[in-house]
């Protein structure tokens, strides 16, 4: 795996960053606390809705577990702000109380950790991403593009989603999702931007790959000692990637025309 994605296997926290908070005694654990009684869940009901094992929660909550990486998962379960979660900042069902009604309201997307969904009052300023078709060569990490020319070839992706990602636009693609491996994360004919830049494995992330010469989007998962290409549809079961020649095109970091109308 090592030599056919062509990065080293580990473990990535995209959360590592310390972060000041407003309610500086609340440690992250209290804040998930509190937002699993307000929404009245069991610890176990909600490990069962974000994929962790009650134990692991239990020891977060209480402040014996420092952080975790899944603050996406869990503002998404609790129908939560993810910066307050993550941060203490702004208020717990809302955007930061500070920000303007006019300006877009940036929400984790648990569907894709790392990514964002976008809630706009007025329109944004944009920025045109390419769209393309991958062409791709089995064993060859390097990948060729050609354009997808359906309206101006171009996907609109909001400024705010940059600046909030620290994205590149010179490193984004988008492209269109092809088959129903995905559904119902992803369905056929569905737009997806990824950052070609970002090929570090990290288990739970979505990425466009290149196994066998196919350009297909997976999730990476790591279970085992083996990593796996995961689909969400289980009629299509998990792949190891040592069965085939795999690399990682790009980290899949939003998804235009995501926007947060309520809990999901």
């Amino acid at each position: 795996m090592e030599q056919s994605i062509g990065n080293p296997i580990y473990e990535v926290n995209r959360n590592s960053e310390p972060m000041l908070a407003d309610n500086i005694g609340m440690s992250i654990g209290s804040r998930i606390r509190e937002a699993r009684l307000a929404a009245k869940l069991t610890q176990k009901a909600l490990a069962q809705r974000v994929g962790m094992a009650q134990a692991s929660l239990s020891e977060l909550e209480t402040g014996e577990s420092q952080g975790t990486t899944m603050v996406a998962s869990f503002a998404a379960a609790l129908g939560v702000n993810a910066l307050w979660l993550e941060t203490g900042k702004g208020t717990m069902l809302g955007g930061n109380a500070s920000a303007s009604s006019e300006a877009p309201f940036i929400e984790a997307d648990a569907l894709f950790p790392g990514a964002v969904r976008v809630v706009v009052g007025n329109e944004p300023d944009t920025v045109a991403v390419p769209r393309v078709r991958l062409r791709l060569r089995a064993g060859i990490a390097q990948f060729d593009t050609e354009p997808d020319m359906n309206g101006d070839g171009h996907e609109q992706v909001p400024r705010a989603v940059l600046t909030a990602l620290r994205l590149d636009p010179r490193n984004l693609l988008a492209l269109r999702v092809r088959g129903m491996s995905m559904e119902p994360m992803l369905f056929e004919d569905d737009v997806i931007i990824i950052d070609k830049s970002d090929t570090k494995p990290v288990s739970r992330e979505v990425y466009a790959v290149n196994f066998d010469g196919e350009a297909c989007i997976k999730q990476l998962i790591y279970r085992g000692g083996q990593w796996y290409l995961h689909s969400i549809n289980p009629d299509h079961g998990p792949v190891n990637v040592q069965s085939g020649q795999c690399s990682l095109v790009g980290r899949v970091v939003y998804q235009p025309g995501r926007v947060v109308t309520g809990r999901l």
